[in-house]
């Protein structure tokens, strides 16, 4: 996994196939391996950058006691930056959906078109009271317990039950992983809140979301839809906060549809300075 000096820290990512640039975000406390099937499915037509935000996986925590999604959005910036791509569609999960929303307002000219997945604009009481539960029971109950919640909260029931053996699995590979990092991204995500400027976004958008979502209810999609001039809207029954794992064929076949009605032809390389430019390398 490739890893460069991102605003002074170490910071991970993935960068695998040709094509328009799309660059995956995922949600609080995972990683890139979140987007496996997505890599598998979308990097024989699209440039895929899926990157560790700062405080996950493999990349260096932030150094400051809050880094809420608008530093992120910096952090994906100047990976753009490392990598000279001039422009990307940006799709993100849950809390990696604030990064691309606050990509999409503060750094439009970077972004083609956003896919925000299982996202909101504004965490609600609702979404801040799963989270404390969470902390709660591992405070209480300990590891095993924080994660069978966890999971009861973030997929829908019947896909569970049918992935028992696959979500043993998953338990097993996060025993004993350091939290600590996503600490500065959670306490700052508990007063995300851009309702009053989304309507300023004029990106080709896509909003997806699970119609059995317990972390974010799916109102906040309808709430995106209807805020975001002429973006379209999907939503999956029987389906939880997971989409890109519990429904990832129709998340595959939904996302080549979107970015391909909405034009694969954009430059995603930034322009080389010629010998007489006199301009200076990127950095």
């Amino acid at each position: 996994m490739p890893e460069a000096e991102i605003r002074g820290s170490k910071f991970h990512y993935e960068d695998v196939g040709e094509g328009p640039a799309v660059v995956l975000l995922h949600g609080l406390g995972g990683d890139g391996h979140e987007w496996v099937y997505q890599k598998a499915a979308l990097s024989s037509k699209f440039r895929l950058i899926i990157p560790d935000l700062k405080g996950h996986g493999s990349s260096a925590p932030p150094k400051e006691p809050l880094y809420p999604p608008f530093e992120h959005a910096k952090d994906v910036v100047a990976l753009l930056d490392h990598l000279q791509v001039a422009s990307a569609w940006v799709v993100g999960l849950s809390a990696g959906g604030f990064v691309a929303l606050a990509l999409g307002l503060d750094h439009s000219s970077r972004v083609r078109g956003l896919v925000l997945i299982g996202t909101t604009a504004h965490v609600d009481k609702y979404t801040i009271a799963v989270g404390r539960r969470w902390m709660e029971t591992f405070q209480k109950d300990g590891f095993d317990a924080y994660m069978d919640q966890e999971m009861r909260d973030i997929f829908h029931p019947d896909w569970l039950l049918a992935h028992l053996d696959e979500m043993a699995k998953f338990k097993e590979s996060q025993r004993g992983r350091d939290l600590k990092g996503i600490a500065p991204s959670g306490a700052a995500n508990a007063t995300w809140d851009v309702r009053p400027r989304i309507g300023k976004i004029k990106l080709p958008t896509l909003v997806v979301h699970g119609m059995d979502d317990r972390v974010v209810d799916p109102t906040s999609a309808r709430i995106l839809r209807q805020s975001i001039l002429g973006s379209e809207m999907k939503l999956y029954a029987n389906t939880g906060h997971m989409v890109l794992l519990e429904r990832p064929q129709e998340l595959n076949e939904l996302l080549l549809g979107f970015l391909g009605r909405s034009g694969l032809k954009a430059p995603t390389a930034l322009p080389m300075p010629g010998p007489s430019s006199g301009a200076p390398p990127l950095s």
